[in-house]
């Protein structure tokens, strides 16, 4: 299958994580084309942040000519992912919606795990959009000084991550844990031999979820 794997903000590095976690996920016959938001934030934090955001990906992506077998919005928030939907043909898959239906399969109740404070409300906002809150048991985030490269805030928050993961997981009230948020694209498989749980990979997961609806009829115009 031939994915656009598009990062909402505005960060070739953050891109680069994103990409390589996808490749991770994908077969060797597929062609992932990852992209960033032109003029997009560097990161998405806030309600306006978003809205610029999903501005940047329409027209990122309405400038791409050719033919797509489906889309990956790589931001936790989904951003832009409706509005891709109402003009493409093909399948438009949000790494936070995949990651709640992932956790939502393991059964149980799931945490979310991420990297700022600031965060929290836009993750629980989503979390409601998407009706499955009554299978949220918290959103956890530790609350260190962020780099101001996007990129490095997973090589910076790693072991502060996995610390919190532990903490979580210790705590006995899920039975999974989403780890959010673009930046932290690939840190999954990293931390999970360190956990008592299934650790989802945000980015991952829309690729198993794109390839499921590539089964089940992939574009709507073929």
């Amino acid at each position: 299958m031939r994915l656009l794997v598009i990062n909402p903000n505005s960060s070739t590095s953050v891109t680069q994580h994103i990409a390589a976690a996808a490749r991770m996920a994908a077969y060797a016959n597929d062609e992932i084309l990852a992209v960033e938001a032109s003029g997009a934030p560097p990161l998405i934090v806030s309600e306006a942040d978003a809205r610029l955001a999903e501005q940047a990906v329409v027209n990122t992506v309405r400038s791409i000519e050719s033919p797509l077998d489906g889309v990956i919005v790589a931001s936790f928030g989904d951003t832009g992912a409706d509005a891709l939907r109402a003009f493409l043909p093909c399948p438009v898959v949000g790494i936070g919606h995949a990651s709640l239906l992932t956790a939502a399969a393991l059964g149980g109740p799931f945490a979310i795990v991420s990297f700022a404070p600031a965060v929290v409300p836009s993750m629980q906002a989503m979390v409601e959009h998407y009706q499955m809150q009554h299978l949220l048991s918290g959103i956890h985030v530790i609350n260190t000084p962020l780099p101001d490269d996007p990129g490095e805030i997973q090589a910076t928050t790693a072991d502060a991550l996995q610390a919190l993961c532990q903490q979580v997981a210790q705590q006995g009230s899920c039975r999974s844990i989403i780890l959010a948020g673009g930046p932290l694209a690939g840190l999954a498989l990293r931390i999970a031999p360190a956990l008592p749980l299934p650790i989802i990979d945000a980015t991952m997961a829309a690729m198993q979820l794109q390839r499921s609806l590539q089964l089940f009829g992939g574009r709507a115009d073929k």
